[in-house]
């Protein structure tokens, strides 16, 4: 069993999660300038802060901040794209166990003729660690953005070359 928290916006920056009790579990929101992303703050409802500072590149838990490159590495060989997070014994990306034991995202699905589908994170119900969840938050909104932006750069280098004159 796991425990969904839905965004309630595409914003995934902007936004609470909120339970199936309707309660808000976390909120996000991020301080920007003219030149991008700066600060991205997740405040847990039992006080837990965690940060991404997309400039210095980091990620701060209750106060401890480590690096991206620290963080992450890849768990497979070159062609694979999976990624192993660690944050001294937090792991998120479990080495053993089953698709219940793990952390689940879906992302924000739109939809032209039915409701659009809103981004869910799922945790396990038996993960009560707040700095682990918190974690896991923070890895999971770091990587799912990144990937949005990857496809907007594809999207925008798609459309500046079909518009090219020759």
């Amino acid at each position: 069993m796991s425990l969904p928290l839905t965004f309630a916006d595409k914003k995934l920056l902007e936004t609470s999660l909120i339970g199936p009790d309707n309660m808000i579990y976390y909120t996000t929101s991020t301080t920007k300038s003219c030149s991008g992303r700066k600060l991205t703050t997740v405040v847990a409802a039992s006080g837990v802060v965690g940060l991404i500072n997309w400039r210095e590149k980091t990620f701060s838990l209750n106060g401890a901040v480590r690096k991206w490159d620290e963080l992450k590495r890849k768990s497979a060989g070159m062609c694979h794209s999976d990624r192993e997070w660690n944050w001294e014994e937090l792991l998120a990306t479990p080495l053993n166990g089953t698709v219940a034991d793990t952390v689940r995202f879906t992302t924000h699905r739109q939809h032209l003729l039915h409701d659009n589908e809103r981004a869910v994170l799922y945790f396990p119900y038996h993960m009560q660690d707040e700095l682990e969840r918190m974690f896991l938050l923070l890895a999971i909104l770091y990587m799912d953005v990144h990937r949005q932006d990857q496809e907007k750069e594809i999207t925008g280098a798609a459309i500046d070359a079909s518009t090219a004159t020759i």
